[in-house]
């Protein structure tokens, strides 16, 4: 029986590799054209980005795309898929294997339904493999093991810097903060000391400003104040073509100011909430249910007051909820739902209805609005669901 169920898990997450690569390269638009535009045109320059070339995520970030490329030179994009199914196949078998409970197949299970409702672009961008550390991490610390779980996550946030808000979450639940300070700086140490054996300079550092010159993406929440002027025809205020970021912005009154307070905002969001996290921890709330409120509500703080809304950005949200499932936290199942339906529309709006709403289209832009007051919702919620720690 439990044989049989592994491999049922397993053959699950081999359907959901081959219906999202399917979808990805014969359905609508081109949301895994980051690895043939971005991906293999950075290997092809032959440059150690992050290392000793200005790049904007840190330098980890190159090793999966390097492999991929080594694989097959100048073709990374079967590699990549292959290898993010296999290394998703392993994680979320040897979870399941290790744990022995309903319950961790469910967020095994959970894991998959969120990769497909979000679409092909959950699989072929960074995130997917932050994410996947990510999820070894949450899983390590299910079992009760902070300081692994603090190794894991210092790396996925190498390759991808969101997952500080799970630092900081582990941080503001551990037993033994001191701990997981130590542990946290020793690991961050030797990644850096990793990098300049490899020949890094300051760019190894340029992560941290590389995102400071981009204007305000057309997905995040805040732009929704200069797409509904361009809808109703205010020619002042509409999307232009990044060439550098290639990415789609806004244009319009005030959108550089706005884009350089944001960082300023999610920092002032983040505080906020691992203040509520340690507040109820002081009351006598449970870790684990610290831990999970204060990881998706600072994950929420991430997308919700951030100038790029890429839509891989919601992968992210199904790491407090596989935590949430496997230490069985209370309300974790409507969240999900949550989870589950803001990335089917995440899907529908990019790639199916993004020429619309690159055209300033009505129903394209209620859609994408409808979406970001789900999960400006959703983070309401959240800061209630903290404040109600320890109570």
């Amino acid at each position: 029986m439990r044989l049989w169920r592994l491999l049922t898990l397993g053959a699950s997450v081999v359907a959901t590799y081959a219906f999202l690569i399917y979808s990805g390269l014969h359905g609508v638009g081109m949301p895994m054209g980051d690895l043939n535009l971005a991906y293999q045109q950075w290997m092809n320059s032959n440059v150690a980005w992050g290392l000793n070339v200005d790049w904007v995520y840190p330098w980890v970030g190159l090793l999966p795309i390097w492999l991929a490329n080594v694989v097959s030179p100048g073709a990374l994009l079967w590699p990549w898929l292959i290898g993010n199914g296999a290394l998703t196949l392993l994680v979320a078998v040897t979870i399941a294997n290790r744990t022995k409970t309903a319950a961790a197949y469910f967020a095994m299970y959970f894991w998959l339904a969120a990769l497909i409702m979000l679409g092909p672009v959950s699989i072929s961008r960074l995130d997917t493999f932050s994410v996947t550390l990510a999820v070894v991490a949450v899983y390590l610390l299910s079992r009760g093991s902070e300081a692994t779980a603090a190794i894991w996550l210092s790396v996925a946030t190498w390759v991808k810097v969101w997952p500080v808000a799970a630092i900081s979450a582990l941080y503001v639940s551990a037993k033994q903060r001191k701990n997981i300070l130590v542990v946290v700086f020793c690991a961050n140490l030797a990644i850096l000391l990793c990098g300049f054996v490899l020949g890094a300079d300051a760019s190894i550092f340029s992560f941290l400003t590389g995102q400071t010159g981009r204007g305000i993406q057309i997905e995040a929440p805040i732009a929704e104040f200069w797409l509904w002027p361009a809808v109703f025809g205010d020619h002042a205020f509409g999307i232009h073509y990044s060439s550098t970021m290639m990415t789609f912005e806004v244009f319009g009154a005030n959108t550089e100011i706005f884009a350089s307070l944001m960082s300023l905002v999610q920092i002032g969001a983040l505080a906020i909430t691992f203040a509520l996290g340690y507040i109820g921890i002081r009351k006598g709330a449970k870790p684990t249910e610290t831990f999970f409120w204060v990881l998706f509500t600072g994950t929420l703080d991430l997308i919700v007051f951030n100038k790029v809304g890429s839509p891989q950005y919601l992968t992210w949200l199904a790491v407090p909820i596989i935590y949430g499932f496997l230490v069985q936290v209370a309300r974790t199942q409507w969240v999900a739902v949550g989870v589950l339906v803001v990335s089917a529309l995440t899907w529908l709006i990019y790639p199916v209805l993004y020429n619309g709403l690159l055209l300033s289209g009505f129903a394209e832009t209620l859609a994408l609005t409808v979406r970001n007051l789900l999960l400006l919702a959703g983070l309401v919620y959240a800061n209630l669901r903290l404040q109600k720690l320890g109570k």
